[in-house]
């Protein structure tokens, strides 16, 4: 699928009923595909970090961010889904990238802090460059019909079939703005 799914809704709208409207636009898409990559890549974050404190500690922050991230990741998920179809893109673009990993990097500073993670500043660090890189690929996968959770779930075979083609557009997308706006700087 090349193209964006559905009809286009400005952001300010979505955002909106999704404050309004918590558990009726959140749960049922909550995103368990989101949720477990993202606790499998920010456990391990926390993990390697942490390993200069000893196995134990380490151990314990991979656990603190395994749980952390499998709540936080399904949200973010449900939020991307919620999201696919927002208008005008670069703000949505910013909210996705910027807005969504800077509320998690806040939430999940608490609850390191909480859990006494010894290293800290690394394991925040990695885990918001991820949660960044990760929130914009679910949100560019889910505006092309993939990764969908709730009444719109697609299922696992089709997200493997048609994964790798996103995944390939998506690492393409700024070089090809880029070389485009470089074509049109020329000519213009």
């Amino acid at each position: 699928m090349d193209q964006m799914v559905g009809t286009p809704v400005h952001l300010r709208q979505i955002l909106r009923n999704i404050v309004r409207e918590p558990v009726k636009t959140l749960v049922p898409p909550w995103s368990w595909k989101a949720a477990a990559f993202a606790a499998a890549v920010r456990g391990a974050a926390f993990f390697f970090t942490n390993l200069q404190a000893g196995r134990g500690e380490a151990t314990k922050a991979l656990i603190v961010e395994a749980v952390f991230a499998f709540v936080t990741g399904g949200l973010i998920g449900a939020i991307s889904q919620q999201l696919r179809n927002a208008e005008p893109l670069w703000a949505t673009a910013a909210v996705v990238w910027i807005g969504l990993p800077g509320m998690m990097l806040l939430a999940q500073s608490g609850v390191h802090r909480l859990a006494h993670t010894p290293h800290l500043s690394g394991g925040l660090v990695l885990s918001f460059l991820v949660s960044a890189i990760s929130a914009a690929f679910s949100w560019y996968a889910m505006r092309h019909g993939a990764m969908l959770g709730g009444s719109q779930e697609t299922t696992i075979l089709h997200d493997i079939e048609v994964l790798p083609k996103i995944l390939l557009n998506f690492l393409l997308a700024g070089p090809t703005v880029l070389a485009s706006f470089l074509q049109t700087k020329r000519h213009g």
